[in-house]
């Protein structure tokens, strides 16, 4: 990263916290001070002639959640593994960083980095910084309620890879968005009481899952054609499933069939069924084993019934059944029947 030595001194301001800023003009002092703060940092230095350092920081926890606002000249850091969850959303300056063998870049108003339990390296140009330590469950819990989903359904947010995140999704600039948050934060820091209670911390984990899976919450962002092909490339998915129903399906054959990715098929199926599509598959036959049994057509066996809609496992077929229609599919066929 090229750097000249000319005004490197003139910090960027800091998101929150300027009222009870912690200025430091030693790498040392910054180094002892942000060990409070990034878990794991075994090396801290100087871009330009320590002379012209300069260093400010300041740390709140809401509710548990520790966010960070630092402004520094160019630095060069090394972070052990670590356990922290923690994202980086920059608001001035850019920078590189090394996690887990990917080179990542950070860019203000355009990329933040995600980092899940990983150390690294990274290199900066004089810039300011949130650094948010997030709880990858809350995070999860949180995109499942903003999306209506059970605690039972599949994982939403893939919290376990190190990746550059948009910060301008369409019309949204979460860019904007933090800083409106983090001015909450200074508004609150100094009465940490109201802090607590303020929501601040919901705030963050809700807009943070946003940007971490725009493709979940954000459909607006995208335009009107993509929208409709999408749900175009969907409903051929259903009509495949529906007209398939008694034959062997897997993903492999949905994401053919759909030309998305095995995410964004996942995604998909998300948003409109509220269920992954193996699971739509399989209340697609329920759906249909249940209307032939209601029948009572006299002959009419269940397990017949079951492995001509694509169940091969009986047992397994009459846990399914039972826990969708309350009842074992003999005692649908049995009633049928006596009518």
């Amino acid at each position: 990263m090229q750097l000249s030595q000319n005004s490197k001194s003139n910090l960027s301001a800091l998101a929150f916290g300027d009222r009870s800023t912690h200025i430091d003009e030693s790498v040392y002092d910054m180094r002892e001070r942000l060990k409070f703060i990034i878990t794991g940092l075994v090396e801290y230095e100087s871009l330009i002639d320590h002379k012209l350092f300069r260093h400010h920081s300041s740390l709140l926890t809401v509710n548990g959640m520790k966010i960070a606002a630092t402004s520094s000249t160019p630095i060069r850091s090394k972070v052990g593994k670590t356990n922290k969850t923690t994202l980086i959303i920059p608001l001035s300056g850019h920078g590189s960083l090394i996690a887990d063998g990917r080179t990542l870049q950070w860019h203000a108003s355009s990329k933040a980095v995600f980092l899940p339990r990983c150390g690294g390296s990274s290199e900066s140009t004089n810039r300011s910084v949130l650094m948010v330590d997030l709880d990858p469950i809350r995070l999860e819990t949180v995109a499942r309620t903003m999306l209506g989903l059970g605690p039972d359904s599949p994982s939403l947010m893939n919290l376990d890879t190190p990746r550059e995140i948009d910060m301008q999704v369409g019309r949204v600039s979460f860019e904007t968005v933090f800083r409106q948050l983090a001015n909450l934060l200074d508004q609150f820091s100094l009465q940490p009481e109201l802090l607590n209670q303020s929501g601040i911390d919901d705030a963050f984990y809700r807009n943070i899952a946003m940007m971490l899976q725009p493709s979940l919450f954000l459909d607006a962002s995208t335009s009107s054609s993509n929208r409709k092909y999408a749900r175009r490339l969907l409903d051929r998915v259903c009509q495949y499933i529906q007209a398939h129903i008694n034959q062997p399906i897997n993903l492999t054959d949905l994401e053919r069939i759909s030309c998305m990715s095995r995410r964004k098929l996942h995604y998909a199926f998300l948003k409109r069924h509220n269920c992954t599509p193996m699971q739509w598959v399989r209340a697609e036959r329920l759906t249909l084993i249940h209307n032939q049994l209601n029948r009572g057509i006299p002959g009419d066996k269940v397990t017949t019934i079951a492995l001509d809609c694509g169940f091969n496992k009986p047992t397994a077929f009459a846990a399914y059944y039972n826990k969708r229609f309350g009842e074992l599919p003999s005692a649908t066929l049995a009633r049928a029947q006596a009518r």
